[in-house]
């Protein structure tokens, strides 16, 4: 009798990674401006190139901006 049970593999076939109607290039928007700039100011203060002082000096002036483009959107 065989201990190890069959040799046979079985592969599912996966979809993932196909998109041939490129719906994922439809639906996701770019970056705007200000979310482009609060993920540079993360990315450098993770990375040290920035300070904790600098950062919070830097961060509320986009915050500001990027919240008067969303009130505006909603008028």
């Amino acid at each position: 009798m065989r201990k190890e049970g069959s040799k046979v593999e079985f592969v599912a076939r996966s979809f993932k990674g196909q998109d041939t109607a490129r719906w994922r290039d439809k639906t996701t928007k770019p970056l705007t401006y200000t979310q482009l700039r609060i993920k540079s100011l993360c990315e450098a203060f993770l990375a040290g190139h920035i300070t904790k002082h600098e950062f919070e000096q830097e961060l509320p002036p986009v915050l500001d901006l990027r919240d008067r483009g969303r009130r505006n959107i909603n008028r």
